[in-house]
């Protein structure tokens, strides 16, 4: 693909957004500090002193329902199916970590991409719309499971005997307010936790990047993915930054992507020969779709259709993305004939035909949608975009027990997604099955981190007459569950 796909709808890199929320703005820099004094962590070492890996793994679980809950999630299931395999992908290429690792991607134009402890990686949209090439995205992944995986909060909690959880709690609040909006509120309460941070010495920050792109880079090898797409990123970054230069943030002037950063990274990725995998068709239908899915949808396709009036000017993804943007505005049976108008293949066809289906439930067309969709599942049984599509279709045509056993057979092996929970709610509503409605929305809201609600609909579920007694202590064992999470959430430390 093209960069004139992302045209106008390029990543904002004029805000104090780019780099780290965590890592790289709760850390104050140490430059008489050089990564030879750092030594990788041991268990019951120095970093577990500080921080327990099981204590990680618990503020990570914690974490992530925050994050859920106060971040715009993409929960769109061909997108995170993506993210998760490209993430996988990474941390399954012989990565010996004791981290539970979850992705999440998020709405945001900004160039930026998050590690929280615990095994977590966020990556905002932006972040997929300015990678030129998958080795690109792969290398900020890598770069932040290096985080995560070297724990790096946890080593600067071992520098500090006074510096607790607590703190790294109000911290994430402060910069999750700066970050996304929470304004001058925001920015004062992360001025006053960064003062007492430099009062406590919590150096490190440009050593732990060093290690983080180091080992980043051994995690693309491993992967098979182009390490040369670490310094391409680095140089895209630095080309788009230099082109909004009169609105960088003065963090930029302190935050290590530079020069020197730069020609370091272009200098390990040159030691590594093979053959490596730089970009791939599932990457480009990724970045279509972000496009499509986080564009206003009358630009997006008004800008198509102007581009389109010269015969072949669009690219594949890019006739994908404006049949998306059709869909969205209405217009199917045009947003059908674009997708009609592009070459399928054994690397685009599952993409294709789920964009297809999915504008045909849109459009009303159950029929036709389910039929394309069993013969995909046939193929692809656990596929989640294909039995999330189908169990949309069948919710909405009149088999909602039906939809709720593909539901409930999926999510026995697929990662936690909130729009199952929320789907299986309103399947289990239309299959007159008002306890399991209430129960599925009590795991949407406590995979946001709004346990009060979670219980309420707990509570709900259990007075509904005729539930038998097996549901009924499987959802008084949830409430209970879901009263500890609340407990171990507000007392943490």
């Amino acid at each position: 693909m093209n960069n004139s796909q992302t045209w106008p709808f390029r990543a904002n890199l004029s805000l104090q957004r780019i780099g780290h929320l965590v890592l790289t703005l709760a850390l104050t820099f140490g430059p008489n500090i050089s990564i030879a004094e750092i030594n990788l962590p041991d268990i019951g070492g120095p970093a577990s002193e500080g921080l327990s890996v099981s204590k990680e793994i618990e503020l990570g679980q914690i974490l992530i329902s925050e994050v859920r809950g106060n971040l715009p999630v993409i929960n769109d299931p061909e997108l995170s199916q993506y993210i998760h395999s490209l993430g996988t992908r990474i941390t399954s290429a012989g990565l010996n970590s004791n981290f539970p690792f979850t992705f999440v991607l998020i709405q945001n134009s900004d160039v930026n991409a998050f590690a929280l402890p615990g095994g977590i990686v966020a990556i905002n949209s932006g972040l997929l719309t300015l990678g030129e090439k998958e080795s690109e995205v792969a290398s900020v992944f890598a770069h932040e499971i290096a985080h995560v995986t070297q724990r790096h909060i946890a080593r600067n909690f071992a520098n500090t005997k006074s510096f607790g959880v607590i703190s790294a709690l109000t911290l994430l609040g402060s910069i999750l307010a700066v970050a996304y909006g929470g304004g001058e509120l925001g920015q004062a309460a992360l001025l006053t936790t960064q003062s007492t941070l430099q009062e406590r010495q919590l150096a490190y920050t440009r050593s732990f990047e060093q290690e983080a792109d180091r080992i980043g880079m051994q995690l693309l090898v491993d992967a098979n993915i182009d390490p040369q797409g670490m310094p391409a990123f680095f140089e895209n970054l630095n080309k788009h930054t230099q082109l909004n230069r009169g609105q960088i943030p003065e963090f930029l002037s302190s935050h290590p992507l530079t020069t020197n950063r730069i020609s370091e990274s272009k200098s390990r990725a040159n030691q590594y020969k093979g053959s490596f995998t730089s970009n791939t068709i599932h990457f480009e239908y990724a970045k279509a779709r972000t496009i499509a899915i986080t564009s206003n949808p009358n630009q997006l396709a008004d800008y198509y259709k102007k581009k389109n009036r010269i015969p072949g000017s669009l690219s594949e993804t890019e006739t994908y993305a404006y049949a998306l943007a059709l869909s969205r505005t209405g217009k199917n049976q045009k947003a059908l004939q674009q997708l009609k108008s592009i070459s399928v293949n054994v690397d685009n066809e599952l993409t294709i035909k789920l964009a297809n289906a999915q504008i045909l439930i849109v459009d009303g067309q159950y029929t036709k949608a389910e039929n394309s969709l069993r013969k995909l599942e046939e193929i692809y049984p656990s596929n989640l975009s294909v039995i999330y599509y189908l169990a949309t279709s069948l919710t909405e045509s009149g088999n909602a027990h039906l939809a709720l056993q593909k539901l409930d057979q999926l999510y026995i092996s697929q990662p936690e997604n909130p729009a199952f929970d929320k789907l299986k709610a309103k399947a289990a509503s239309k299959a007159n099955l008002a306890w399991r409605s209430h129960e599925s929305l009590s795991d949407y809201y406590a995979a946001h981190g709004q346990y009060g609600t979670a219980m309420e609909q707990i509570q709900l579920s259990l007075r509904v007459p005729g539930i038998d007694s097996s549901s009924k202590a499987r959802i008084e064992t949830k409430k209970e569950q879901y009263r500890e999470a609340r407990k171990r959430r507000d007392n943490f430390k």
